[in-house]
């Protein structure tokens, strides 16, 4: 590709990492297929249980590329305390959704931040800014929340000016703390009724209004959306 321009070299790049992506999609799905994982956290808990030993190094892999079998995060990490309860659940858990996000940043930087990153200035021209100011402690957050949205902010990070040692220390943390409130609810999910049950979802609603009472973070979000709302 040494006669291309930028342009035709960034499209060749962009058009065969799309054509890898599908290809890995598909063998992805026709392999959910073989293994019958269903949409439920009881279908994860038995396909990776059957692995034995290795259940572990299996749920780390599914859940590293879950976006490829379709699979949530919160049925990942609910599935995480019915395999191995909540203590070693909240450990892989979190190790998982880390390495999954690590996944999609680098994906996103590969495709093209030199590329992709003029076209958002050239609509939020302070996207850059915010992303190095309020980008960290948003992820942080992002990930630390039960509810929130996590392969498009994963994304944008990999787009963004943030750097790959910020983007691990942001989400590494934060990923534990998902993973510890869901990898209990999932500990205590075939005891429905109980009261380990009740705190572990009063612990997800809790945990999922509680970021809205700091005024701090109501003041940065409100910063985030602005320049996208001059912008329309």
């Amino acid at each position: 590709m040494t006669g291309l321009s930028p342009a035709r070299r960034h499209w060749l790049r962009l058009a065969g990492t799309l054509a890898a992506l599908g290809a890995v999609l598909a063998a992805t799905q026709m392999l959910r297929g073989r293994l019958g994982i269903e949409w439920s956290a009881e279908s994860i808990q038995s396909t990776v249980d059957g692995f034995g030993v290795w259940a572990p190094a299996i749920f780390l892999t599914i859940t590293a590329g879950r976006q490829l079998l379709a699979l949530p995060a919160v049925l990942i990490l609910t599935s995480a305390g019915l395999l191995f309860g909540t203590g070693l659940g909240t450990l892989l858990g979190g190790l998982g959704i880390a390495l999954n996000g690590c996944v999609l940043y680098a994906v996103a930087r590969f495709m093209g931040r030199d590329w992709v990153l003029p076209r958002i200035q050239s609509r939020w021209p302070q996207f850059e800014t915010h992303a190095r100011t309020a980008g960290p402690p948003f992820l942080a957050v992002d990930t630390a929340h039960p509810w929130g949205v996590l392969t498009p902010v994963y994304f944008a990070a990999g787009v963004s000016g943030i750097g790959a040692p910020m983007f691990v220390l942001s989400i590494g943390p934060a990923a534990l703390v998902r993973a510890a409130l869901y990898s209990f609810l999932g500990a205590n999910l075939l005891d429905v009724g109980s009261p380990d049950f009740w705190i572990a979802t009063s612990l997800i609603a809790l945990a999922g209004v509680a970021p809205l009472a700091h005024p701090g973070l109501r003041r940065r979000l409100r910063a985030m959306l602005e320049p996208g709302e001059s912008a329309q």
